[in-house]
Parts: structure tokens; C-alpha cells; sequence
């Protein structure tokens, strides 16, 4: 039996704990679509670490935290590319202080990955060569 949150239970979860980004959410646009929908936690994180308000970002960082073992692969693999791997944490700041140990650990694994570069030599070249313009 899997007893992984699915997407729709992570998204009833989150507009219940976050009612002020529910519409966002919810927009038909996005609906059923869950790496758009985090992207509208993405933004509503981001703003509050642009502001500074701490107690929201303890808030979300704690909201996302709390399931983090226990959701489905979908739900990770969309926290991981669109949520960790989107938000901009000024370095030794007030908001990187809150994160938790798993993201700071996502973060790394993030960082690590997007730094490897490909097996294709080629490629690496190109892309190299495209760093340098």
C-alpha cells in the first residue's frame, strides 16, 4: 500500500495552511499541473525572504519540511526542480539560517548536479564555449 502524499493531497494541505495563494493555486491554468502550482509557493517564498518576514519563511520552510520524507515522487521531484531549485537564499542570511537540514541538503544536491556537466564531451564544449560570450 503506498501512504505517499500525492499531489492533490499536497495541494489541499498547502492552500489550507497558505490561504492567501489558494486562487493562484487553484488558477484553471494550473490546475492538475503541480510543478506549476508550486511555482506559486516558489514565488510566495520568495517574496517573503525578499522581504524579509521572517515568520512567513519559517512558516513555509516548516509547511514543506513536515511531509518531506512521506510525499510521492511527483511532489518530490516538483519540490526539488521548481521550489529548491528556484529560490534565491541570499548566503549567510537571516532566511539560509532558517533552512531546514534537508533543504540545505537538496541545495547541495542541486548545486552538485547542475555542476557535473553531461558524459558528452561534445556538449561540455558547446556549452563552455557558450559561458565564454
Amino acid at each position: 500500500m503506498n501512504n505517499l502524499k500525492n499531489d492533490k493531497e499536497f495541494i489541499g494541505d498547502l492552500i489550507k495552511e497558505f490561504p492567501e495563494i489558494k486562487d493562484e493555486v487553484l488558477d484553471e491554468d494550473y490546475s492538475g499541473l503541480i510543478t506549476l502550482q508550486i511555482g506559486c509557493l516558489t514565488r510566495f517564498t520568495q517574496k517573503a525572504i525578499d522581504t524579509n518576514d521572517l515568520n512567513l519563511v519559517k512558516k513555509i520552510f516548516l509547511f514543506v519540511e513536515a511531509d518531506f520524507d512521506q510525499l510521492s515522487h511527483k511532489v518530490m521531484n516538483s519540490l526539488y526542480i521548481s521550489y529548491i531549485g528556484k529560490l534565491k537564499i541570499p548566503p549567510r542570511s537571516e532566511a539560509e539560517k532558517l533552512l531546514p537540514e534537508k533543504f540545505k541538503n537538496a541545495f547541495v544536491e542541486l548545486e552538485e548536479h547542475y555542476m557535473s556537466g553531461s558524459k558528452d564531451e561534445k556538449l561540455n564544449k558547446f556549452l563552455k564555449g557558450l559561458e565564454s560570450k
